[in-house]
C-alpha cells in the first residue's frame, strides 16, 4: 500500500522559494485555513507540481490563493477522481492498457487528506459510482478461446468498496450485447430512480463474433484483410474494426445491483452513440437531473468513420443532438429532441457536465466539424456554453482566459459550476465560477501548484 507522506522539508524550501520568486510575494498573501471543526467540510482539490500529485483544502472556491507548500498530502498522480458520499475521493489511475491502481482517500479529525484503501484493478476505460463501490469498466478478451481460438470480448468490471476496501472482479460478455452482433463498450455510470444507467457503445465484430453471428454483418466490404492501426484504433485482418450502426444511441437500464442482472435496453436513432471519445476513452455523456430525467448527449462521432481505399466504414450523418429518458420511464422521451449545432456557434460537442435545474455545461469543438474529423486528439476544445434542457437553448459561456484548458471534471454548487482552468503563458490555475443562467465567468480560488484537476467537497471524519 502507498503511504500519505507530507512534503519534506527540503522540497518544501524549494517549493516555497520558487513560488515565492515566481509571484514576487510574501506567504503573507496565501490564505491559511484555520483547524476546522470536526464535522465540517472542506473542500478537496487534486493538484500537481512537476511529477508528485497532492491533495490540499480550501474553505471557499469564491475568492483567496491557497498552496501545496506545506499543506499539501502527497497522494496517487491520477487519470480520474471521484468524490463518493462526501466521504471519500478515489483516485483512478489509467496505466494506458496496463492494470488499474487507485486509492481512497478522507479528511481526518485535523480536515488533513489521508489515505483509507489501495486497490489494484482491471484497466479503466470509464467509471461511476453504485451502492457502497466506485465502479470501474473496460471491455477486453475473455478468459478462455473458442472452439477457433478466438477470444470472445467481455465488458470487465470492478468493485471498489468505499467502507471496508473490499474489492471485487466481475465480466459478463460484451458480444453481441445489443442482438446486433457487435461487441460493446460502456460509457458513463449514473445512478438515478433506483436505477442504473449506462451507455452502450457499438463497436464493430471481432473475429469470434464474425464466427458466432454472420448474418450480422451488413457488408462484407466492412471485414478487413490485413492489419492496421494504432494504439487503441489498432485492429487484426477478419474483423469490422468500427460500428456498422454509428447514427444510433442506445442507453442499458440496470434496475437490480450488479451487472449480471439482465438490462432494460433503450434505443433511439434520432442520435448517435452517446460518448464522449480521447483515445481509448469513453467519457460521460449521459447525466440525471435532480428530478430523475435522464439526458443523453451524443457528439455525432459517427461522422468521424471515414472510408478509405484500405478500410471501409459505415460513415454517420447525424449532428451532435440530445435525447432524454423521462423519470419512471425506460425508453426514450419521443417528443423531445435538441440539435446542438443549431444552437450558439453551431459547433459540436466533446464532453458535457450536468449542473443543476434545467442546466448542463457543454465543453465544444471550437473549430466546428471540421475539426473535429480531421483533428481528432489535437482539435481545440476550448469552448465552453449552457445548455438549457427544457428552453432548448444554449449560451456561450464568458469571462474565461483565452490562454488557457479545463483541468478536468467542474464541479456544481447552488446553481453554479467550478471550472478548473489551467493557464498556458505563465501564472497559476485557478477556479472560475459559471453562473448556469448567465453564462459569466468569474475567477474565484487560485491554486499556487502547476495544474488542478477537479474539486469536491467532504466532510471531516468526527473520530
Amino acid at each position: 500500500m502507498k503511504k500519505n507522506s507530507y512534503v519534506n522539508a527540503m522540497v518544501l524550501g524549494l517549493l516555497t522559494i520558487s513560488i515565492m520568486t515566481a509571484c514576487n510575494k510574501d506567504n503573507e498573501d496565501i490564505v491559511s485555513n484555520p483547524e476546522p471543526d470536526a464535522g465540517e467540510s472542506q473542500y478537496v482539490i487534486p493538484a500537481a507540481v512537476g511529477d508528485a500529485s497532492y491533495l490540499i483544502t480550501a474553505e471557499s472556491l469564491d475568492e483567496g490563493e491557497v498552496t501545496v507548500a506545506g499543506n499539501g498530502t502527497e497522494v496517487l498522480n491520477a487519470s480520474y477522481w471521484v468524490y463518493k458520499d462526501h466521504d471519500y475521493v478515489f483516485a483512478l489511475v489509467y496505466n494506458k492498457g496496463g492494470a488499474g491502481t487507485g486509492a481512497s482517500y478522507y479528511l481526518n479529525v485535523n480536515g488533513k487528506p489521508v489515505e483509507k484503501y489501495a486497490y489494484t484493478y482491471n484497466r479503466i476505460t470509464t467509471y461511476g459510482t453504485w451502492g457502497d463501490n466506485v465502479i470501474t469498466a473496460s471491455t477486453g478478451d475473455a478468459s478462455a478461446a473458442d472452439e477457433n481460438g478466438y477470444y470472445p470480448q467481455v465488458l470487465l468490471f470492478n468493485y471498489l468498496n468505499a467502507k471496508d476496501g473490499s474489492h471485487e472482479e466481475a465480466s459478463v460478455n460484451a458480444e453481441n450485447f445489443l442482438g446486433n452482433g457487435e461487441k460493446v463498450h460502456f460509457a458513463g455510470i449514473i445512478e438515478a430512480n433506483n436505477k442504473l444507467y449506462t451507455s452502450v457503445i457499438p463497436a464493430g465484430m471481432s473475429l469470434y463474433g464474425i464466427s458466432k453471428w454472420p448474418d450480422k454483418i451488413t457488408n462484407e466490404t466492412l471485414i478487413t484483410t490485413e492489419a492496421g492501426g494504432s494504439g487503441s484504433g489498432a485492429y487484426t485482418a477478419g474483423v469490422i474494426p468500427s460500428t456498422q450502426y454509428p447514427d444510433k444511441a442506445y442507453i442499458a437500464i440496470y434496475s437490480g445491483d450488479s451487472f449480471n442482472d439482465e438490462p432494460i435496453i433503450a434505443e433511439t436513432d434520432k442520435i448517435g452513440f452517446a460518448c464522449g471519445r480521447r483515445r481509448s476513452q469513453y467519457y460521460q455523456t449521459i447525466w440525471a437531473t435532480n428530478e430523475g430525467d435522464v439526458y443523453a448527449f451524443s457528439p455525432g462521432y459517427g461522422r468521424t468513420f471515414v472510408s478509405t481505399d484500405e478500410l471501409k466504414k459505415v460513415t454517420g450523418k447525424l449532428p451532435s443532438g440530445v435525447v432524454r429518458i423521462k423519470a419512471g420511464e425506460t425508453d426514450f422521451d419521443k417528443d423531445y429532441y435538441v440539435n446542438i449545432e443549431k444552437l450558439g456557434n453551431k459547433n459540436p460537442i466533446y464532453r458535457c457536465w450536468y449542473i443543476d435545474g434545467d442546466y448542463f455545461l457543454l465543453q465544444l469543438y471550437k473549430n466546428g466539424v471540421e475539426s473535429m474529423i480531421s483533428d481528432g486528439t489535437n482539435a481545440d476544445v476550448s469552448e465552453l456554453a449552457i445548455f438549457d434542457a427544457e428552453n432548448q437553448t444554449l449560451k456561450m459561456v464568458s469571462g474565461l482566459p483565452t490562454d488557457m484548458s479545463i483541468g478536468g471534471e467542474p464541479y456544481a454548487e447552488d446553481g453554479s459550476v467550478y471550472i478548473p482552468i489551467n493557464v498556458t503563458t505563465g501564472g497559476y490555475p485557478a477556479f472560475y465560477k459559471v453562473d448556469a443562467a448567465t453564462g459569466n465567468a468569474v475567477k474565484g480560488l487560485t491554486v499556487k501548484a502547476e495544474s488542478i484537476q477537479t474539486v469536491g467537497k467532504l466532510n471531516i471524519a468526527k473520530e
